[in-house]
């Protein structure tokens, strides 16, 4: 487990959470951004957010690839502090990591998979 986010939690009432081992990943569908995929794909700027590019930034990594990538930029800490203007404040302070497959969490989704 890289960690948990106490704020990021709380910034919802209906947050939930799933805790999974990396290494039940499948590592076909599975990727990281460094920090989340909003930032890191340099979306803020759209929102008229404050942005400042890094080099980890514009990427999508490989599971394979997080050690090394966790080596050389850190491990991002929680935020600390309110909701209050958030927005405003660096987003630099989480790894998301994309599942491109709902079998590994299959059994928590509230409805059956089947063709829809």
């Amino acid at each position: 487990m890289l960690g948990e986010s106490r704020w990021f939690r709380g910034l919802a009432d209906d947050m939930q959470v799933l805790v999974l081992p990396l290494e039940d990943l499948p590592v076909q569908a599975t990727s990281f951004t460094y920090p989340d995929s909003f930032t890191a794909m340099g979306l803020v700027p759209e929102y008229g957010l404050p942005y400042e590019r890094r080099p980890y930034h514009e990427q999508v990594f490989l599971l394979h690839e997080l050690d090394e990538v966790i080596s050389e930029y850190g491990l991002p800490e929680d935020i600390e502090g309110g909701y209050d203007g958030y927005v405003q404040r660096p987003f630099e302070q989480y790894i998301e990591v994309q599942l491109w497959s709902d079998e590994p969490v299959a059994r928590w989704l509230p409805v059956a998979l089947g063709p829809g």
